[in-house]
């Protein structure tokens, strides 16, 4: 099929411009190559299309019919062509992007409406779920992803990075005590979410590390649930800061090991390796990761690293 459609584009040259000659130079081919796929078109249908002379090239019955639908044919392709480059050149089209369930409510919607603003022409669909999707079957152009990287056929983009807290509710800690050390929440029961880790690691004041493995009876793929699990006592939660912020200051909740951290988690943007740098996608890439960079220097502007810890990682959630 390929092979046929090659040989229509150049029977179509032919006859556009009315010879065999003039044929070749408009393809940058040799006259006998267009010969011979003129000559394997008359084979494949079992007709002449061409009347050749010694001066001049004229169409038979056979070849005019057909000479017809091979123009429909290139003038379907070049149509085709022609569309998706002005969709990269004037970007429209629709774009569909994955996130977690908790980007739903901070600044990350506001920058989506953002580039929707920016590019009328494009469609949006933000489709916000916890639960880990493969990117490819869902249909997805860009997702957003924290803390893990896995798919080897995609790309991606680190946009920023969110440090994460050990939180409980005071009426957990009456029954259990403080802890000292993180081995002392080996013992305790954790909520955990399922699309993480089983598992987290612990930094010291010094430097040193402590892995601690996670147990306990009360699970979720959703973050919110995760929260109010742990504001209803059922475990400790390794949480995004920015989420529990509100929790932390009102007391619902209390920070564990404050001398203690978790390694940071990533947030990064994904995309599949065959994107077009000119397509919607990095566009939308770019457009997130600008909007991140902007935040981050304004919170940095705006207040001392200690008094901006908590709130920059809440504006730079985009």
């Amino acid at each position: 099929m390929l092979d046929d459609l090659r040989s229509m584009a150049v029977f179509a040259t032919v006859v556009a411009e009315g010879s065999f000659r003039g044929a070749a130079t408009k393809l940058g081919l040799s006259p006998s190559v267009i010969s011979h796929h003129v000559s394997r078109l008359e084979k494949r249908l079992d007709c002449a299309l061409l009347y050749r002379s010694t001066r001049r090239l004229s169409l038979t019955d056979d070849g005019r019919v057909f000479q017809s639908s091979c123009a429909r044919a290139l003038e379907a392709a070049e149509e085709g062509l022609n569309s998706v480059a002005h969709r990269q050149t004037e970007l429209s089209g629709r774009l569909r992007v994955g996130a977690p369930a908790l980007l739903g409510s901070g600044p990350f919607v506001d920058d989506v409406l953002a580039f929707a603003a920016e590019y009328p022409a494009v469609e949006v669909e933000l489709c916000l779920d916890d639960e880990r999707k493969n990117q490819i079957e869902a249909g997805f152009d860009v997702s957003i992803r924290i803390g893990w990287l896995e798919d080897s056929a995609l790309r991606a983009r680190q946009l920023f990075s969110v440090r994460r807290r050990v939180c409980a509710a005071p009426e957990l800690m009456e029954r259990l005590g403080t802890p000292q050390h993180p081995v002392d929440l080996m013992q305790w029961p954790w909520v955990q979410e399922t699309i993480l880790a089983r598992f987290v690691d612990f930094i010291g004041p010094e430097g040193d590390t402590h892995r601690i493995p996670l147990a306990g009876r009360m699970s979720t793929n959703h973050v919110q649930t995760a929260r109010q699990f742990a504001i209803a006592g059922a475990g400790v939660f390794a949480a995004i800061d920015f989420m529990v912020a509100e929790d932390l200051a009102s007391g619902r909740l209390v920070e564990l090991l404050p001398d203690w951290h978790l390694a940071s988690a990533g947030v990064y943007a994904v995309w599949p390796a065959n994107a077009s740098r000119h397509s919607i996608s990095m566009h939308f890439v770019d457009f997130i990761h600008a909007k991140v960079t902007a935040m981050r220097a304004t919170a940095g502007a705006a207040s001392p690293p200690e008094a901006n810890a908590g709130r920059s990682k809440r504006k730079k959630t985009a």
